[in-house]
């Protein structure tokens, strides 16, 4: 199931780069955690894959990953950036004071 459109919504795109915010009513943050939601690790990467996947016009799969780190949580009221260039994909959160994602 692609959880673009679903979990997540892209609100701007460059060639290298998307932004998106989450929708923070998704089912998926009453169980991860309750009280304090936080996007799933395995979320991150199905988006990642699926933002991959529309910037090379193609099914992206990931073979094998080296260095992941989480550094800090990202919370569904946080703005996030995801910038994939040459096989390398980084993800930078900023505090948004948008309205609400419907």
């Amino acid at each position: 199931m692609l959880l673009r459109n679903n979990l997540y919504y892209i609100i701007a795109q460059d060639e290298s780069s998307f932004t998106i915010r989450f929708d923070a009513a998704h089912p998926v943050f009453a169980g991860h955690f309750p009280g304090h939601p936080v996007v799933p690790g395995a979320c991150l990467l199905q988006i990642a894959e699926e933002l991959a996947s529309l910037q090379a016009g193609r099914t992206v799969r990931f073979m094998a990953l080296r260095n992941l780190k989480f550094r800090q949580p990202v919370t569904p009221d946080k703005q996030v950036t995801i910038r994939i260039n040459n096989g390398k994909i980084e993800i930078e959160t900023y505090m948004c004071a948008c309205a609400d994602v419907q």
